[in-house]
């Protein structure tokens, strides 16, 4: 599998985790703390996100393990 297939996969998949965790996925969003900008982009980009989507990637990518 291509790294642009790949990308386009995690993408899916972060836009999924943000709309189940009920953000609208391309709302902007802009997060700063005190006075430092935390995040300011779109909603499935943000990070936490990004990660589940990529945990989710690898499971769903493996070899599926029978019982014997």
């Amino acid at each position: 599998m291509s790294d642009e297939q790949k990308m386009a996969d995690v993408e899916t998949l972060a836009r999924m985790a943000a709309r189940l965790a009920g953000c609208n996925p391309d709302k902007h969003i802009r997060l700063e703390l005190g006075k430092v900008l935390a995040f300011d982009d779109i909603a499935w980009r943000y990070p936490d996100f990004l990660s589940r989507a990529d945990a989710a990637y690898n499971v769903l990518i493996r070899p599926l393990l029978l019982p014997a």
